[in-house]
């Protein structure tokens, strides 16, 4: 990965971030988090991956929608947040590789767990 696209990765992820703070409110005791974002090689579009936490998964659902509707509202502070061009085209995606680390962590304490008592 060339040094210029690692910068608009990181520039992508703070104005993104900060404009799903600004733009959208979640349910109480929902959290998105920007976790990564991915800028193709031709700077032309970004995949935004986000982790959603919350207590049950229709919270995580929604908050998953309302990503989504935002997406132009979001695409146009990054409009306007980068001096280059073109600027890349979001599309959100669900981190799935967050969700694995919690899954195996779950595991690894339930064994612990498990391992302790025997």
């Amino acid at each position: 990965m060339t040094r210029r696209i690692e910068r608009v990765n990181e520039l992508v992820k703070e104005v993104v971030s900060g404009a799903v703070l600004k733009t959208l409110q979640f349910q109480e005791g929902t959290m998105v988090t920007v976790t990564r974002v991915a800028v193709s090689p031709d700077l032309h579009y970004t995949n935004i991956f986000v982790t959603i936490f919350s207590p049950n998964q229709a919270a995580r659902e929604e908050a998953f929608v309302q990503l989504k509707k935002a997406t132009p509202a979001i695409q146009h502070e990054l409009n306007r947040a980068l001096r280059m061009r073109p600027v890349p085209r979001i599309q959100f995606l669900m981190d799935e590789e967050e969700t694995r680390r919690e899954r195996v962590e779950e595991l690894l304490a339930e064994d612990r767990q498990n391992s302790a008592n025997s």
